[in-house]
């Protein structure tokens, strides 16, 4: 069903019981034995009484300023009042009507005084023409009737109308949502293994000539760090994106050795899930790539720790400058492009209610620390 669907069957379905209502009060008039003068007279006023109910009731009415609602509310007073006194109670069932408009239109507590009197009309006028008790009441029912027949209806094609318009809404968040995701995981699993290809690749052009046999072997390191980069790219388009910690703590070493920085490795994997675990490895991609990237780094110390409570992993390197200004540019920031690693990290992490912490300390080295539940809240 498409977002106009629901919407016309519920002014489908006010449009006939309006009628409906409308061919009973024009019905009762032709019975009563009714003069040409009084038919000339309320006919039109029933006719326009239906437009104008229908106007308020249609999606665009409902969008209608204020002033024009009030002006359709000024065009049913004086079709439902002033014929009144000429057609007496041949005209008891207009007012209902105009009692659902003002619930519709006035702000309370005028919506409800103004209800009461529309009731109170038809009941005055009944009793006045010497109806039995029981008939005036039955009168005063219906008018009540009527006003939550055209009340209850509008109300719910608005209720429709809202419901549909947060359909799209939510739909279009869930699309927005999705093409982050994508934008976040590309960053995060391309970041690296991109650095890691140039790094790469720097290497084995200057060792072409001074050393063919490390080239050679540089180019082969380029040619799996691709692959793997292709098979990260189909997994964020199947959403399966779990990587293994401990080879991505290997591949780090591997190109740490390739670009001369030495790597302390200390890790505990014994304890950590395998959720837990692609989210520190998606740290410490991000991690390496900002190191790769921002850093003049000799020395960077990896240690992850898994225990019965939580799983951390800390990432220590000295490639701060020093620089008297506190936004130092070595220490992780937004790319210029508008992304931000970190940023992606920090969400990625809070989503299954870890914490994540990156910060220059008094050493004079950057420390980016990820501490993790050992129970996760869920992706």
């Amino acid at each position: 069903m498409d977002a106009d669907t629901a919407p016309r069957i519920v002014l489908t379905v006010f449009v006939v019981a309006l009628s409906g209502i409308m061919g009973a009060a024009l019905l009762h008039l032709l019975t009563i034995g009714a003069s040409l003068k009084q038919v000339l007279v309320g006919g039109p006023a029933i006719a326009v009484m239906f437009c104008a109910q229908v106007v308020r009731s249609t999606p665009r009415g409902m969008r209608m300023s204020r002033t024009r609602q009030y002006w359709v509310l000024g065009v049913q007073t004086l079709c439902t009042f002033p014929p009144m006194l000429l057609l007496g109670t041949a005209w008891i069932g207009l007012p209902g009507l105009l009692a659902g408009s003002l619930l519709l239109t006035l702000p309370k507590p005028w919506s409800w005084l103004g209800t009461a009197g529309c009731v109170a009309s038809v009941v005055l006028v009944t009793s006045a023409s010497g109806w039995p008790p029981l008939r005036v009441a039955y009168n005063g029912v219906s008018a009540l009737t009527t006003c939550a027949v055209v009340y209850g209806l509008t109300k719910l094609s608005e209720i429709v109308i809202q419901l549909r318009a947060a359909q799209q809404e939510i739909a279009r968040l869930a699309v927005e949502e999705e093409r982050l995701r994508f934008a976040r995981d590309l960053h995060d699993l391309l970041g690296y293994s991109l650095s890691a290809i140039t790094l790469r690749s720097e290497l084995a052009h200057r060792l072409v000539d001074a050393d063919p046999p490390r080239a050679k072997e540089e180019v082969t390191h380029v040619l799996e760090i691709s692959r793997q980069a292709l098979s990260d790219v189909r997994a964020v388009a199947r959403s399966y994106r779990n990587i293994s910690l401990p080879v991505e703590i290997s591949s780090t070493v591997s190109v740490f050795e390739a670009a001369g920085i030495e790597a302390e490795v200390d890790s505990t994997l014994e304890n950590i899930s395998e959720t837990v675990g692609t989210v520190l490895a998606t740290v410490l991609r991000e991690g390496v790539t900002n190191i790769l990237r921002h850093s003049k780094v000799r020395h960077c110390q990896i240690t992850v720790r898994g225990g019965p409570d939580h799983a951390v992993l800390r990432l220590v390197n000295d490639g701060v400058q020093p620089r008297p200004d506190p936004l130092d540019p070595t220490t992780p920031q937004p790319d210029s492009d508008g992304g931000s690693g970190i940023g992606n990290l920090a969400t990625r992490v809070a989503a299954i209610g870890g914490t994540l912490r990156a910060d220059v300390h008094e050493d004079g080295c950057f420390h980016l620390e990820a501490s993790i539940p050992a129970v996760v809240q869920g992706p």
